[in-house]
C-alpha cells in the first residue's frame, strides 16, 4: 500500500541521514521526529482531502482540484506526491536518492493533477511550519557545575549540549506542554528515591559485559537492542518505533485509510514526544549516572560538595557505563582519539527519557487505535539494526543475528528500562518519560480518533 511505500522511504532517509560521515541534516532524535511527522502528515491530508476518508489535520489546506475525482487510486496519487515533496524538503542532500526511489513508487499513468495537488499540500504543511522554533541554534556548552547538573560525558570532553532550544518548538497535538504533558521534578539529591536509583544504576549499568554473568550479558542484550543511539547506518529511536509498529501482524492487515491514519498518528506523538521530553530535559538540567557516581563523594567534581546523600552506597570516581552503542564505527581499526569509537552517554539531560517518552506514546497510540491493551498486541520476528547479523560494535565485531517475538507491553517496559542497562539514566528518568509519553498518547489519539 502506498503509504508504506512513503513509510519505507522516510525511515530510508533517516537512516541515510546518518550514515557514512554525513552531518545530519536532521540530527538527533527530535529533528528526526518532525520531520517524520511532517511527511506522514502531507501524505495523510492530501489523501484525505481527495478521498473523504479521513479528517485532515491542517484547516489551511488548498482546494481539491475539480478535474480529479475522489477515488482511492487517485487519492493514493496525492499522497504520494505529498509525501515525496516533503521528503525533498526535509532531506534535500539526499534529492536525488528521492527521485531514484519515486520513479519506482509512482506508477506510469499516475495522474499528474492528483500527484501535483499532494505536493500543494505538502508545501502548504512546510509553510505552517516553518517558524515553529525548530530553527533555533541546538548546540552550545552551557554547563552548570553544580551537583545535580547535567555536564560533559568524561569520555567525551568535546562533548555540547543537544536540544536546549527544542522543548520552545511549537507542538503539533499539544496546545501546552506543561498543562498537557506536566512532569514533577527528579527526586532531591539527598532522598532515599535516588539512594534507590543511584544503588540500582552503579550495579547494572556499569562497564562490564566480559566480565559479568549471564544476567549482565542478558542486560546488555536489551540495552543494545533498543539503542539507535544516532550510529552510522542506523539512525535514532523514532526510525526503530516505526519498525516495530511495523512488525504487529494487525497494522499490516488494516484497510489503506487506517494505516495511512495510524502511521501519521504514531509520528505526530513521537515528535510532540521529543517536543515535551526535551522541555523538561533542560527545566530541570539533572546529571546522567557517569558524572553523577564519579562526583558522588564530598571531595570530587568541581564543587567538591559531593552529592549529599547518606543512604546510597559509596561513589565510584573511575565508574564508566556500559555506555549507548556506537555501533557501525566509520574508523573502527584506528580511531584518532579514544572518544571516536567509544560507547558514550547522550549530550543532553537524564530527566526525563527520551527512549521511554519517544517509545510510550508510539507504542500506547497503537494500544489506542487498535482497541486492546499493549500486553494484547504481538510484534512478530522483529530484527533490530543493531543485531542484525550486519551491525558491527564500537570495535568493528559484527554482532549476531537476533530475532525477536513479543508483545507491545514487554516493549515499552525493555525500552525503557534498557538505558538503565546501559548505565546511561536513572531509574527515575524512565517512569517520567513513559508518564509523559503516556500523556501526549492520550492527546495525540483523541486527535486523530
Amino acid at each position: 500500500m502506498s503509504i508504506l511505500k512513503i513509510n519505507e522511504l522516510a525511515l530510508e532517509l533517516v537512516k541515510r541521514d546518518f550514515s557514512d560521515g554525513h552531518k545530519p541534516t536532521n540530527g538527533g532524535p527530535t529533528k528526526t521526529s518532525r520531520a517524520l511527522a511532517l511527511i506522514h502528515l502531507a501524505a495523510h491530508d492530501a489523501y484525505a482531502k481527495v478521498t473523504g476518508k479521513l479528517t485532515p489535520q491542517l484547516s489551511t489546506l488548498p482546494n481539491k482540484p475539480a478535474a480529479i475525482g475522489t477515488d482511492e487510486v487517485t487519492g493514493i496519487a496525492a499522497l504520494l506526491g505529498a509525501g515525496i515533496r516533503a521528503a525533498v524538503q526535509l532531506y534535500p542532500d539526499d534529492a536525488a536518492f528521492i527521485a531514484t526511489e519515486a520513479a519506482k513508487i509512482i506508477a506510469t499513468g499516475t495522474n499528474p493533477i492528483a500527484l501535483r495537488y499532494g505536493e500543494q499540500v505538502a508545501d502548504a504543511w512546510l509553510n505552517e511550519r516553518k517558524n515553529d522554533g525548530s530553527a533555533l541554534p541546538q548546540e552550545d556548552t552551557l554547563f552548570d557545575q553544580a551537583p545535580g547538573r547535567h555536564r560533559r560525558d568524561p569520555l567525551n570532553p568535546k562533548q555540547t549540549t543537544l536540544g536546549r532550544t527544542w522543548g520552545l518548538v511549537k507542538p503539533f497535538v499539544l496546545k501546552d506542554v506543561v498543562a498537557d504533558a506536566y512532569l514533577a521534578p527528579p527526586p532531591a539529591l539527598d532522598t532515599v528515591e535516588y539512594a534507590k536509583a543511584f544503588d540500582e544504576v552503579i550495579d547494572i549499568g556499569k562497564d562490564s559485559i566480559i566480565r559479568g554473568g549471564t544476567d549482565a550479558r542478558k542486560n546488555a542484550t536489551v540495552g543494545i537492542f533498543w539503542g539507535y543511539d544516532g550510529s552510522n547506518k542506523l539512525g535514532t529511536p523514532p526510525r526503530l518505533y516505526n519498525r516495530v509498529v511495523l512488525a504487529i501482524p494487525e497494522v499490516l492487515t488494516l484497510s489503506h485509510a487506517q494505516q495511512v491514519k495510524l502511521l501519521t498518528a504514531i509520528n505526530v506523538a513521537m515528535a510532540d514526544a521529543g517536543i515535551a521530553a526535551w522541555y523538561w530535559k533542560y527545566e530541570y538540567d539533572f546529571w546522567r549516572p557517569v558524572v553523577g557516581i564519579r562526583e558522588a563523594d564530598k571531595g570530587w567534581g568541581p564543587t567538591g560538595k559531593g552529592d549529599g546523600n547518606t543512604h546510597r552506597q559509596k561513589g565510584d570516581p573511575f565508574w564508566l557505563p556500559l555506555g549507548a552503542p556506537k555501533s557501525n564505527p566509520i574508523t573502527p581499526e584506528k580511531p584518532t582519539s579514544i572518544a571516536e569509537n567509544s560507547n558514550f552517554t547522550p549530550n543532553f539531560p537524564a530527566y526525563p527519557s527520551g527512549h521511554a517518552t519517544f517509545g510510550s506514546a508510539c507504542f500506547e497510540v497503537v494500544a489506542a487505535f487498535l482497541g486492546k491493551k499493549p500486553e494484547n498486541i504481538t510484534v512478530q520476528d522483529f530484527v533490530s539494526g543493531e543485531f542484525n547479523g550486519e551491525t558491527t560494535d564500537n570495535t568493528g565485531t559484527i554482532r549476531p543475528r537476533l530475532v525477536e517475538t513479543f508483545t507491545l507491553r514487554k516493549a515499552i517496559e525493555d525500552n525503557k528500562i534498557s538505558r538503565i542497562y546501559l548505565g546511561v539514566h536513572w531509574s527515575f528518568d524512565a517512569t517520567g518519560g513513559q508518564k509523559v509519553g503516556n500523556d501526549v498518547a492520550a492527546k495525540v489519539a483523541a486527535a486523530f480518533k
